[in-house]
């Protein structure tokens, strides 16, 4: 993958997944952690694993660098213990990552080891997907077709089956990726992964297109959406990019245009907002379109 895909995957999905350092049951009640980090080979969702599958899911649990309270490595078994806990509690499943936290739990990985793990399950995906015929040109793909395939693998696996999808990315048609891109249930932040993913093919398309350089991520400065997704490539924090104009989002473009000698109105569309912006985003190496 191109370097600028890889460097802006924390902060692409942060804001969708969340940042949660301990062991927690995510709406499908497999057993996860990190920024959506699945840690469970139960085969079915909201069911107790088999012992095939429960030894399969501490193998990946046993992946991650875990501590207790203290701060110390725990043992295998301790891991394992609070694995199955916290399987152990399958109604808590649609409440939620908090009904997890502690005291419920007594482990957690600290941020660097979130972000080796997560890097590390990137690297296992895009060597997955390469080795599927449809994805055998990934390497020269635009950064945002890239990005965006690796936004459905990390929510459907590197495995996904959606053929009219696969035949339009295997003779780089983005436009047709894009009408094709979509996955359910269409709700909470899948629905937002969807419009990511969506605008992220279709700016693949806008780079070829243009012959723009396919190894940036191009960004399209001409709404809310485009721009709480450049705040987030910058280290702001708008919330989501669901392309609301909330309070979230306005104080970001404040602290930005603070940050930058502007007014800081909260505007998202204000023009010297925008000359700026798309300035710090072409200096930290981005395209910028829609301007």
């Amino acid at each position: 993958m191109h370097q600028s895909v890889r460097d802006q995957w924390i902060s692409f999905n942060d804001p969708l997944e969340g940042r949660v350092d301990f062991m927690y049951l995510d709406q499908k009640g497999w057993v996860s952690t990190g920024i959506g980090n699945k840690i469970d080979q139960t085969a079915a969702p909201n069911s107790a694993p088999s012992a095939a599958e429960r030894s399969a899911s501490l193998a990946l649990a046993g992946e991650l660098l875990w501590l207790d309270a203290g701060g110390s490595q725990v043992t295998a078994d301790l891991v394992a213990a609070e694995w199955d806990k916290v399987k152990g509690r399958l109604d808590l499943a649609s409440l939620g990552h908090n009904a997890f936290k502690p005291p419920f739990t007594s482990l957690h990985v600290d941020d660097d080891e979130i972000n080796r793990h997560v890097f590390a399950k990137l690297d296992q995906m895009e060597l997955f997907l390469t080795g599927r015929p449809e994805f055998t040109d990934f390497g020269s793909w635009p950064a945002n077709a890239q990005l965006a395939t690796l936004s459905m693998c990390w929510a459907l696996g590197p495995a996904f089956r959606f053929p009219k999808l696969q035949g339009h990315v295997s003779v780089r048609n983005w436009q047709g990726a894009a009408d094709e891109c979509h996955f359910t249930p269409d709700e909470g932040t899948i629905r937002i992964r969807n419009k990511l993913d969506r605008a992220h093919f279709l700016l693949a398309q806008t780079v070829e297109g243009q012959g723009l350089p396919a190894e940036q991520l191009a960004l399209d400065l001409s709404d809310v959406f485009g721009v709480q997704g450049a705040l987030l490539a910058l280290g702001y924090h708008p919330g989501r990019q669901d392309g609301g104009d909330g309070p979230l989002t306005q104080a970001a473009v404040s602290a930005f245009q603070s940050d930058n000698g502007l007014d800081p109105n909260g505007a998202f569309n204000d023009p010297a907002t925008i000359g700026v912006l798309a300035a710090r985003l072409s200096e930290a190496g981005f395209t910028v379109v829609g301007v």
